[in-house]
């Protein structure tokens, strides 16, 4: 996780802020909101981050979501959540993952998980991008992370448009047999054999992906 930061100081401009929050046996504010203007600063910062104890993450996302609402800043806003483990999803009230994840998108606060060491499944990252302005990644290794943390960064944390809403109805004489490249939560069949697709948010990217039909 250390060096994937220093991957996304790399990235970011001079005019970007970054701040790190830790959870561990405690949460706190390890850097607050520092302009990237003094690089070497901030990776002495990350350098320094040491493992500690337990892993209490919905308290640190608590930290990291006030943080990032409070803090006014010109540009976008977002949350990376860097995690071992899985998060509960299936808990919506507001102190949840779920919960706090839809009180940021509402202040205009996206959130990127980033799944490293276990393995995230599909059902997850669905219920992670159903979050207007969440995406999730997951790394078997460092190698992968930074790869994509140099290559990619700029389309992972890059929200296109939100809520967008799909009516596919076959022509007379044809049938829609299959769907491809979407959740299967994310698409409704309706009356006459057409489908309804609806999704949170789109991300730019460059891996060419597609939906057929």
């Amino acid at each position: 996780v250390k060096e994937s930061l220093q991957k996304v100081l790399s990235q970011l401009g001079p005019d970007d802020e970054l701040s790190i929050v830790l959870y561990g046996d405690r949460s706190h504010v390890y850097m607050q909101p520092t302009p990237v203007r003094d690089r070497p600063a901030i990776a002495r910062q990350i350098a320094g981050i040491t493992s500690a104890g337990s892993t209490n993450m919905e308290e640190g996302l608590a930290v990291g979501f006030q943080l990032a609402t409070s803090h006014k800043f010109a540009g976008s806003t977002r949350v990376m959540l860097f995690t071992d483990e899985r998060p509960n999803v299936g808990n919506t009230d507001a102190r949840s993952f779920m919960g706090m994840a839809r009180d940021a998108s509402r202040a205009g606060v996206g959130m990127t998980t980033v799944g490293v060491g276990v393995q995230f499944g599909a059902e997850l990252a669905t219920a992670i991008s159903s979050v207007r302005g969440g995406n999730l990644f997951f790394f078997p290794d460092t190698n992968k992370m930074q790869k994509v943390f140099e290559e990619e960064f700029d389309t992972m944390v890059t929200e296109l448009a939100y809520d967008m809403k799909l009516e596919l109805r076959p022509a007379k004489g044809l049938k829609i047999a299959g769907v491809y490249g979407i959740p299967g939560k994310a698409l409704k069949w309706i009356d006459g054999g057409a489908i309804s697709l609806s999704i949170e948010t789109i991300f730019l990217s460059r891996k060419k992906g597609a939906l057929i039909v």
